[in-house]
């Protein structure tokens, strides 16, 4: 019995599969993730989002995944949280941040390795380096890089707490602010430390208020 004869493939049924194919690379590249944040608690603190968290003692622990060249990275990324949260900044400590793609410094990456006219590839190569959680200092991006999600995470980390306090008040919490290293309403004053673990897990506002937006 004679065998069956191979399938032909033409030149045009190659370059149409082999488009396909790197279509299908280049989609998954660029598919869209979210990924949960995996700073972890030390006895007595609370854990807010992936940039902070708060002490039973009142101090405030932010994960920096910026490297301290002398440059004050170390300063200014947790005065970032430290002003939008309210901070008492003699309070605020700073940690490593984990590996995660959270942390990756896409700007960075973009800076580093930008051709001139590359499209598509700039967008594959920004979101590669997320997949890939490419944690880098380099280029002047750290502020530029981390300054919005730095402020979301401060503001986020305060209106839960100016909830848990307005719970207690019995007030509306849009009528509640911090400062110092408190939640304040009016004489009331109450310290992070004492809300700090009933204010996790609350839900947020979209969008968030952010100080100097009337937040």
């Amino acid at each position: 019995m004679a065998s069956p004869a191979p399938p032909k493939i033409d030149r045009r049924t190659l370059l149409i599969g082999g488009g396909a194919g790197i279509g299908l690379v280049v989609a998954w590249g660029l598919w869209p993730r979210r990924y949960s944040g995996n700073l972890t608690a030390d006895k007595g603190e609370s854990v807010f989002g992936a940039w902070l968290k708060i002490g039973d003692d009142g101090h405030v622990t932010v994960a920096v995944p910026q490297a301290e060249h002398g440059q004050g990275v170390y300063t200014t990324l947790p005065q970032i949280i430290a002003d939008e949260l309210g901070a008492d900044w003699r309070t605020v400590a700073v940690e490593a941040a984990p590996f995660n793609p959270l942390y990756a410094n896409a700007l960075g990456a973009r800076e580093l390795f930008e051709q001139p006219g590359d499209g598509l590839i700039k967008t594959w190569r920004e979101a590669h380096a997320g997949r890939m959680g490419l944690m880098l200092t380099a280029g002047s991006t750290s502020v530029r890089a981390f300054e919005d999600p730095l402020r979301a995470a401060g503001a986020a980390a305060r209106v839960l707490l100016c909830k848990a306090a307005a719970r207690r008040w019995k007030v509306e919490w849009q009528a509640c602010t911090t400062a110092e290293g408190f939640v304040v309403h009016g004489n009331n004053r109450l310290r992070f430390a004492e809300l700090a673990t009933e204010a996790v897990g609350g839900t947020l506002p979209d969008p968030l208020p952010l100080r100097g937006d009337g937040g």
